[in-house]
Order: C-alpha cells, then structure tokens, then sequence
C-alpha cells in the first residue's frame, strides 16, 4: 500500500475531532449563551468517526500498515454484525451507541475501495528493454509544457498512481503534477521512463532519461 494513504485519512478524521471538541469546548465557555445539543452531537460524531482510525493507528505500531489495516476491517466488520442497539434510560448513552456503530460503517464503507485494489492482481513485472543509444538527430523538440514536465520528474519524487478501478491514474509528486498524456510523450520520446515492475496501486516512479536531462539547462 502507498506510503501514508491511510495516515492521510487518519489524520483528517482526528483533526476534524478535534476541530468539532474545540467548537464544543468555545460554546461550553461562554455562559452568555446555551449549550446546545447541535455541538454536543457534532463532536460526538467526529468522536466516532475518528474511533477507527485512531484504532488504525494503534494497530499499525506492531503490524504491518495492510496487515492492520485489512485485520481491523475483519474485526470490526464482526463487532457490527454481533452489535445489539443500546436500550439504555438515557439517551444520549443510547444516541453515541448508534453513531459509534454508524463511524465504523462509514470506515468499512469509505476503505472499501483499498481492499479491491490490495486484492487486485499484481501487473506482471516486464524484462527491462536493452538500453538504446541516444539519437538526438531524429528526436522531435520538447514543447514547454513538456519541458515543464520534465523538469518536475528531475526534482525526483514523481510518482504514476491509482488506488481504484474507478479512479484516475495520478502522474504527481510534492513538486507538481504531470497530465498523462504528456507522460506517454516523454516515453515515447524517450525523455522520461516508468518503473512497470510495479503495480499502479503501490505507485510506478518516473525517472528522466539521459536523453530527456539534455534538453533542460545544464
């Protein structure tokens, strides 16, 4: 699994936890005003949804980050199953039952899209084409938007991704980001090589050529 997708979401969930407790916290603070029940349930609700990912993370210190993660969906996915509904005299124990069992829904639902794509089969990988001898001669000039390019992938980091069936094939680093169609003329150019070796969902990187670092400044 690419590095840092599931720290990603994790730390969205938990920040917005902690933006929804904050508004919860300023409101309980002022005594000019009511504490109303919109908060309270707002930040319970990010409370649950966060549960978890903050799980996740727990778990990740001592497995593998796909090993936790698919474990935690199988453990979770039986809690749900075998859940009864809180029958307590108070409502609000009753009311953080149900939104705990509808944030770990929303987990199974939200990640499902990262188990097809850990369970999809792997591309095989391809025996490396025998190096060719530059010819500059007959290479067609870049364009500035492919200079552009190229200059991205020399910053290194440049990475060709896709983490569903469904999703787009990202070409991007922390530098920028490159349109497909401009990467397929820089192979076919010759400026610029992708590793196949790789699957899509674990990330391909994309290197520059000898013959592609010759045509931005030196």
């Amino acid at each position: 699994m690419q590095a840092n997708i599931l720290t990603t979401l994790a730390g969205n969930r938990i920040e917005s936890e902690a933006k929804a407790r904050e508004a919860l916290a300023g409101e309980a603070a002022d005594m000019a005003q009511a504490l109303t029940p919109y908060a309270i349930r707002k930040a319970m609700q990010a409370a649950a949804d966060a549960m978890p990912w903050r799980m996740l993370m727990e778990d990740q210190e001592s497995e593998s980050e796909e090993q936790a993660f698919l474990q935690l969906r199988e453990r979770l996915t039986g809690q749900l199953v075998n859940a009864i509904s809180s029958s307590s005299s108070c409502t609000i124990t009753n009311e953080e039952d149900r939104l705990k069992w509808d944030g770990v829904r929303r987990f199974l639902r939200d990640t499902e899209y990262l188990v097809e794509a850990l369970n999809a089969p792997q591309e095989p990988a391809t025996a490396p084409e025998p190096p060719k001898p530059p010819t500059p001669a007959r290479r067609a000039t870049p364009t500035p938007a492919q200079r552009k390019a190229m200059e991205l992938i020399a910053k290194g980091g440049m990475r060709r991704t896709q983490f569903g069936m469904k999703d787009p094939i990202r070409i991007s680093s922390e530098h920028g980001r490159i349109y497909a169609d401009t990467l397929d003329v820089l192979e076919r150019e010759g400026w610029a090589k992708v590793d196949h070796s790789t699957s899509l969902f674990h990330g391909q990187t994309v290197n520059l050529t000898d013959l592609g670092a010759s045509h931005l400044p030196a």
